[in-house]
C-alpha cells in the first residue's frame, strides 16, 4: 500500500534512496506488480519411432523357393548320437588257423537306432511315400534344432539320418549325395530336423540321368 497518497510523491521519496534498493522499495509499496514465477514445463515428448519388425526365425529351407522340381521337404525326428545307434559284440566262430583267436567283433544296430529307423520310417509314409528321381545325383539341407542347449556336434547328425532316409526308400543310397550341408538352429522341444533333398542339375558325374 503506498502511504505517500499518490505515486508522484512516493518517486519523489524514492529519488533520495540509493539505486539498488528502490526496486524492492517499489515492490513493498505496492508500485510494481511482482514478477510471477515462471514454471518450467518439460518439453513435449517425442512420440517413439515405431520399431521395424524382426524377421521371425523359420526352419523353412532358404533354398525352397528356387529349388528346382523334384525338390523335397519334410521334418523328421533328431536323431540319437552317432555313439548310441551302433554296438559291438563278440562272435564265436571256428578259425582255420587253430592258433587264431576264435573270436571277431561284429558292429550291430543298437535298439536306440532300430527305434529311430523305425520312427523315420513312418514319419516318411505320413508324408506320402516321397522318392528322389531314380539315379539322380542330390544336395541335402539339413536344418538341426536340438531338443536343449547342451553342446552337440554338428557332424554327428547327418548318418543316422542318411541311413533311416536309405531304409525309408527315399533314395537309392546316400552314396548319391553330392553336397550336404548342416546348420544349427534354434532350440525345439523334444529336437527335430528340417531336411531338404534337392536333385542336382550338374554334377561330377555329367548331369542327372
Amino acid at each position: 500500500m503506498n502511504p505517500f497518497g499518490s505515486r508522484a510523491a512516493a518517486e519523489q521519496y524514492l529519488s533520495r534512496i540509493a539505486p539498488n534498493l528502490r526496486d524492492g522499495i517499489r515492490l513493498r509499496l505496492g508500485l510494481v506488480e511482482a514478477p510471477q514465477p515462471v514454471l518450467e514445463t518439460s518439453p513435449p515428448v517425442q512420440p517413439r519411432p515405431a520399431q521395424e519388425k524382426q524377421p521371425e526365425w523359420t526352419t523353412e529351407p532358404l533354398e525352397a523357393e528356387t529349388s528346382p522340381p523334384g525338390t523335397l521337404i519334410f521334418t523328421l525326428p533328431y536323431p540319437p548320437s552317432l555313439n548310441s545307434i551302433w554296438r559291438s559284440i563278440l562272435v564265436r566262430f571256428t578259425p582255420k588257423n587253430p592258433k587264431a583267436i576264435p573270436y571277431r567283433v561284429k558292429v550291430l544296430l543298437s535298439e536306440e537306432g532300430r527305434n529311430y529307423r523305425r520312427a523315420v520310417i513312418s514319419c516318411v509314409q505320413n508324408y506320402g511315400q516321397p522318392k528322389t528321381p531314380p539315379g539322380a545325383r542330390l544336395s541335402l539341407l539339413l536344418i538341426v534344432s536340438p531338443p536343449d542347449l547342451r553342446k552337440r556336434d554338428l557332424s554327428n547328425i547327418p548318418k543316422a539320418l542318411e541311413d533311416a532316409l536309405t531304409h525309408a526308400g527315399v533314395w537309392a543310397d546316400d552314396s548319391l549325395i553330392d553336397v550336404l550341408t548342416v546348420r544349427r538352429a534354434p532350440v525345439h522341444p523334444g529336437g527335430q530336423v528340417v531336411v531338404q533333398i534337392m536333385p542336382l542339375t550338374e554334377t561330377l558325374f555329367g548331369g542327372v540321368p
